[in-house]
């Protein structure tokens, strides 16, 4: 675990690639930490297609996210703490800091995921940050994701408050000298999970498999997503709203689980900001469709539309030319417009015995609509299938 060749993360970095830009040499003049507009200017918009993904995965950062992640002093700090990781990772380290996506996935992950660990008692309460701190827990151990949560943590405390440069350093290489390879495969998995929509293959091609094998022993993969994870005082992992596949906690040093929704009062409030719940009977589904339409809403899509009839970009309702069993009309679990005028559509499928019916469904949206984007999703947003039109930007 505390080895990771660069043959391990060359799939990873494949994956990162197209996701941003490629940098030219250039001559880059840097401000003084400390001085006023440190991250000068908004975020480009790769950049913001990352923050919108991050933030509907995790939920609102709980520390200030700077309008440009790209031009901060941690997205800097962290490309020069590879100078200083152990000699077992360093080669892997150095690859992946130099990917501007791969950075800007794990400021990402400190401002908005590892966070949540500032508090005296860790609460996760959106569902896929629940689930990813349970299996990382299970994995690695709950110590060590709490100490590489508060190496990241005291990394941008350092960075905010560093008056000049050599404290700019500093800060860098005290990460770096922290960094193991245990600490390193944590921080890519957070961050390529936490955009696994963009690179929706990476989960299957090898990211858990940096991590060890399930065992008898007690590791566990959760068939349902965990609804808060908390850790209290005494060091114990309260885990709540697990319905099935959990098995004991080998390895972890106290871990409690139980399940929600077999009482009434232990339902979980439904939101319906865009619209009445998709439905009672399937809580994580409806958070899916709300989830992802604040997360266009922050974007600056309009027209968002809940479960409601296909429309095209122009608001009118479209039609399968060749239904399936007479279903003439769909309803997308999430609609909106995008910025550039291109409607988006996006269904979720919740258990793998409809997933027949759902890709039906899927290929009736694209005839009845060919000029939008179509995609559907497992609620672990791992992508199914997509359609985008040609001479379409995506993402």
């Amino acid at each position: 675990m505390e080895l990771l060749s660069l043959d391990d993360v060359s799939p990873l970095l494949d994956a990162f690639a197209p996701l941003a830009p490629q940098r030219s040499p250039r001559l880059r003049l840097l401000e003084v930490p400390g001085a006023d507009h440190a991250s000068p200017g908004h975020a480009p918009p790769w950049e913001a297609r990352l923050r919108e993904e991050f933030l509907s995965r995790f939920g609102p950062p709980l520390l200030p996210l700077p309008e440009s992640l790209a031009s901060s002093r941690l997205f800097l700090a962290l490309q020069l703490s590879t100078r200083y990781v152990a000699e077992g990772i360093r080669e892997a380290a150095i690859a992946l800091f130099s990917s501007p996506a791969f950075v800007i996935s794990i400021c990402l992950s400190i401002v908005i995921y590892f966070s949540a660990w500032l508090a005296p008692e860790p609460l996760f309460s959106k569902a896929f940050a629940a689930t990813l701190t349970l299996r990382l827990s299970l994995a690695v151990g709950l110590l060590e994701l709490g100490q590489v949560a508060l190496a990241c943590l005291r990394l941008y405390q350092e960075v905010e408050t560093a008056s000049t440069p050599e404290e700019l350093e500093a800060a860098s290489a005290r990460f770096g000298r922290s960094m193991g390879g245990t600490y390193l495969r944590v921080l890519v998995t957070v961050g390529s999970l936490g955009l696994a929509r963009f690179i929706p293959q990476v989960p299957e091609g090898g990211i858990w498999r940096l991590l060890p094998p399930v065992t008898s022993e007690g590791l566990v993969i959760l068939r349902q997503s965990a609804s808060t994870a908390q850790v209290v005082a005494d060091g114990t992992l309260i885990v709540s709203g697990v319905a099935a596949g959990t098995a004991t906690c080998a390895g972890l040093a106290l871990c409690s689980t139980s399940t929600a929704g077999n009482t009434p009062q232990d339902s979980p409030k439904l939101s319906t900001r865009y619209g009445k719940p998709h439905t009672r009977k399937n809580p994580p589904h409806n958070e899916a469709i709300e989830d992802e339409l604040a997360a266009r809403e922050a974007a600056g899509h309009t027209d968002l539309r809940k479960n409601k009839a296909q429309v095209s970009a122009q608001k009118k309702l479209v039609e399968d030319p060749s239904p399936v069993r007479g279903t003439h009309f769909r309803k997308p679990d999430v609609s909106s417009i995008r910025t550039d005028g291109v409607r988006h559509n996006i269904n979720y499928v919740s258990n793998a015995r409809d997933m027949k019916r759902e890709l039906e469904a899927f290929d009736s949206m694209v005839r009845a609509d060919a000029t939008a984007i179509h995609e559907l999703y497992l609620l672990d947003g791992t992508l199914v299938r997509r359609h985008v039109p040609s001479g379409v930007l995506f993402p």
